[in-house]
């Protein structure tokens, strides 16, 4: 058990509710155009306020229980009142017990960490869990400890602070509507004036289009956001850009021919690194695809992934790595959820295995896969060398990301 630290002293709790405000406005000036243009405007300021409003912790002090108790040597050295200590610099022990008083709440943990506008010079201490206060009491058998006197008085102190931060999160948090509504108001205009500026120009927006391959725009669908507020029925909302599932197994598909043709010509490829590998199947894919604003659907996002970026934001992510141990293909799945994304992206791994025994590779990466903090479910892959797999987003249980793993034998001899 870690040693309890100082509540309410860590940061002051206006500053960190200003921050919060910050990304409400930042997540309005994030959504596309569309949405604020056609989203009713009354109906998505609240759902905003709601979902950005901070909830002050409540100690559920009906609820309080301790561990058994459980015999410990203890350090009475600070003792030299009631003991004698030869040398109070060195430690003195004595045998005693130890418990831990869990002290369940309600709410946001991190208010435990901020000072409110209100504070004592004595701020309480305590081990800060997600769902509960922890106090460690340790005593010697000879001068036991009052339990529930010293709970009582954490608790007392607690409250004396959250009674403070609850006036300052309740103030904040009246305010979160008439905010939202400003921004709101705000993006819309701007928006507007720009839309006014450039049709005086006169001038169609967009490359003329080549029919011989597909306009990656052309096949993007547009799925709500959970927290966000149906539209108005009359001007349906559009929100999120994602690939269509079929896009996405075609995507696949091409991506699966060309490893396929990896691993039946393997002298052609040994000399080549990841950058050159990744190439062929940039290429490759775009043969098929076309951005609008863009010759290329398909680029390099830095020089490790392959991507598809619309709105800014990234539609369909691959990484291409040589096969290192479970710890590398962990690494490359964390790499691959470091991207800004929408909901809904579409996650490739290819992993090149120099190894000649790739389904104990296989093996090694599925168990890697399931253990990995975004993981939901497996799926049913196209074939035995695969994975496919449900993710989840880092912070954001709602969130889910379409994952093929391709595991491609390409032996060194």
């Amino acid at each position: 058990m870690p040693n309890p630290v100082m509540l309410f002293q860590r940061g002051d709790l206006r500053l960190s509710l200003q921050e919060q405000e910050k990304g409400l406005i930042h997540e309005i000036e994030a959504v596309p155009e569309d949405h604020v243009l056609h989203v009713d405007e009354a109906a998505w300021a609240m759902a905003l306020a709601e979902r950005w409003a901070v909830e002050a912790p409540t100690l559920k002090v009906a609820d309080i229980w301790m561990d058994e108790p459980q015999p410990v040597q203890v350090d009475v050295s600070w003792d030299h009142y009631r003991r004698v200590i030869s040398d109070p610099s060195r430690p003195a022990y004595v045998p005693g017990h130890q418990t831990t008083v869990h002290i369940p709440f309600s709410g946001e943990k991190h208010v435990f960490q901020l000072r409110p506008s209100s504070y004592t010079l004595n701020p309480p201490h305590a081990n800060v869990s997600d769902r509960e206060l922890r106090l460690v009491i340790e005593y010697p058998d000879d001068n036991p400890a009052n339990i529930k006197a010293e709970t009582d008085e954490l608790v007392k102190k607690v409250e004396q602070h959250l009674d403070a931060a609850r006036m300052d999160i309740e103030y904040w948090n009246s305010g979160l509507l008439n905010t939202a509504q400003m921004a709101i108001r705000s993006r819309r205009e701007r928006i507007e004036r720009h839309h006014a500026h450039v049709q005086q120009t006169g001038l169609p927006v967009g490359p003329r289009r080549d029919p011989s391959k597909t306009y990656i725009v052309d096949v993007i669908v547009r799925r709500p956001a959970p927290p966000l507020p149906a539209a108005n029925q009359e001007r349906p909302m559009e929100l999120e850009p994602v690939l269509a599932d079929d896009i996405y197994d075609h995507i696949l598909a091409v991506i699966r021919q060309h490893t396929l043709s990896m691993e039946q010509s393997p002298h052609t490829y040994a000399g080549m690194g990841e950058e050159d590998r990744r190439r062929v199947i940039l290429d490759a894919l775009n043969t098929h695809y076309r951005g609008l604003a863009t010759a290329e659907a398909f680029n390099f996002g830095g020089k490790t992934d392959i991507r598809i970026a619309h709105d800014g934001r990234n539609l369909f992510i691959a990484e291409c790595k040589f096969w290192s141990g479970q710890k590398g293909f962990i690494e490359t799945l964390d790499q691959l959820f470091n991207y800004q994304a929408w909901r809904d992206t579409k996650l490739a791994v290819l992993m090149f295995v120099r190894e000649h025994d790739l389904t104990t590779i296989i093996e090694r990466g599925r168990a890697a896969l399931e253990a990995h903090p975004q993981f939901v479910s497996l799926e049913r892959p196209a074939s035995e060398t695969e994975l496919r797999a449900t993710m989840r987003w880092r912070g954001d249980g709602r969130r889910r990301a379409d994952l093929n793993v391709f595991f491609i034998s390409t032996p060194t001899e």
